[in-house]
């Protein structure tokens, strides 16, 4: 189980947690919640150093996006709302019956989960650094 769980981190720190290919993949800079089985950044941030990798420099860039994310007020947006319906990523939805996105908060406006994620997360760098 260790050594899947070094594995699978690896993985992710090799790609500082949001390279994919030649072409950055949007949605993953898009901040979400409830997270369901979505990914972005802060997802995998969150994850990462809950796994004890929060002093792993491979971070920093990933680290850098969600600080320039930083509302003026120290909190996050809700970027996105999902299923995200409206990204050109998610072309099936466009159809008969698309699902309907579930939302706890306003997409655009301070997120109180976010930022309690994304702080908790913070502080485990800070105190492993």
């Amino acid at each position: 189980m260790e050594n899947a769980i070094q594995r699978g981190a690896e993985f992710y720190l090799e790609r500082k947690l949001f390279e994919d290919g030649e072409k950055k993949y949007l949605p993953w800079f898009n901040l979400h919640y409830p997270n369901h089985y979505y990914y972005d950044i802060l997802v995998g941030l969150d994850v990462i150093t809950k796994l004890g990798y929060a002093s792993d420099r491979r971070l920093e860039p990933a680290v850098k996006i969600l600080e320039e994310k930083t509302r003026t007020d120290g909190k996050w947006a809700l970027d996105r709302v999902h299923p995200d319906v409206e990204s050109q990523y998610m072309p099936h939805y466009r159809m008969k019956g698309e699902p309907k996105p579930f939302a706890m908060e306003e997409r655009g406006k301070p997120s109180k989960w976010i930022t309690l994620t994304a702080l908790r997360m913070l502080k485990r760098i800070k105190d492993a650094n």
